[in-house]
Parts: C-alpha cells; sequence; structure tokens
C-alpha cells in the first residue's frame, strides 16, 4: 500500500475558528485538483475545544508534494486574519494497513481514537502486527467504523493507530474495564 496520511495537530482559538474552517474550506477545494489527493477531515478534541486533528489523505509521495505547495499558498493567504497562529505537529504516515471506511468518509458523527506507540529499534514490524491483530478484534464491537495503521516516515519505529466510531460510548465500550489508557487520544468530527 503506498498511500500517504498528513496528520497535522494545531492549537486553534475559538476566536479563530470562523476563519479557519474557511482556511480549510479553501484548503479542501484547492486539493480536490490534485490528482492523487483522497480526501480532508477535520477533527476535534472534545475535552480541548482549542485542539484539532487534521487528516490529509493522498494516494502517493507525489500528490504529497503538490498537496503541501496547495496548503502553503491558502496559508499565506490567511496568516494575517488570525490572531495567533502556532506551528503544527505535523506526521507524514505511510500507510501499512487499512480497514473498512477511511477517515474522510466516516460520518459527521463520528469520532476517532489515536494512538502514537514506539518500538524497539527494529521491531516495528512486529508492533503493526499487534495492532492488526488488536484492531480485528476491534471490528468486532458495535460503533466500529474503520482503521487505519501506519508507520511515521521520520522515526520507522513510530507506529500510528487511528480507529473510528459511530459514537463516543462505542469507543469507551472498546476499552478495557478498569484500565486508564494514556497512550489514545480521542477527537471528534468536526468536518
Amino acid at each position: 500500500m503506498s498511500e500517504i496520511l498528513i496528520l497535522a495537530r494545531v492549537r486553534i482559538p475559538v476566536s479563530d475558528l470562523s476563519v479557519m474552517a474557511d482556511y480549510y474550506f479553501e484548503v479542501s477545494r484547492r486539493l480536490a485538483e490534485i490528482d492523487g489527493f483522497l480526501g480532508l477531515s477535520v477533527w476535534r478534541d472534545p475535552k480541548d475545544n482549542h485542539s484539532f486533528l487534521v487528516a490529509y489523505d493522498y494516494s502517493n509521495l507525489d500528490a504529497v508534494e503538490k498537496g503541501l505547495v496547495a496548503v502553503t499558498e491558502v496559508r499565506a493567504q490567511v496568516e494575517s486574519e488570525i490572531t495567533t497562529l502556532t506551528p503544527a505537529d505535523v506526521l507524514r504516515v505511510r500507510i501499512v494497513n487499512r480497514s473498512h471506511q477511511i477517515l474522510h468518509e466516516a460520518p459527521s458523527t463520528a469520532y476517532l481514537s489515536m494512538s502514537l506507540r514506539i518500538a524497539d529499534p527494529g521491531y516495528s514490524p512486529e508492533l503493526v502486527e499487534d495492532l492488526e491483530q488488536t484492531f480485528g478484534e476491534l471490528q468486532l464491537l458495535n460503533g466500529y467504523v474503520g482503521s487505519t495503521i501506519g508507520i511515521n516516515d521520520a522515526l520507522e519505529e513510530e507506529v500510528v493507530g487511528l480507529v473510528t466510531w459511530s459514537s463516543l460510548a462505542a469507543f469507551e465500550t472498546s476499552l478495557p474495564p478498569g484500565k486508564k489508557i494514556r497512550q489514545v487520544q480521542v477527537y471528534a468530527r468536526f468536518f
């Protein structure tokens, strides 16, 4: 699988949400013109209204590079309208496994759980296998919508796991009872 997912975690003040919404709609419009762009989705942390995850889905690296140019051009246009602009934390992820519905096709009421795990040097294939087995079991739960597993291009040992859920309750049902899970971040579909 040669698909690439760009994940950008960003903080946006509530006062800038309308400007940022316009920005992402313009970015979506421009990216739609790029051969190999598959889709864009924006997710919001339900516990922190300023924290967002933006997922850009591409079919290949050439499309990613063209997409980056388009995103940068639009960003330059809106920078003067934003009160506080902090750099995004960006990951470029090579997708190694995808099951069922992909992120940008998730319903507007969906939730996304994201885990970032670091394997010991040279053991990322084993960590990918472990996530594949876990996500295979999650598929049996009510409310599972889809999942994606990928490897961070900048750090081969970092494995990214994403699961889309029909509701927050469905996600919470997937957690082991009585265990506090710190390595999983949850987001609600924003647009």
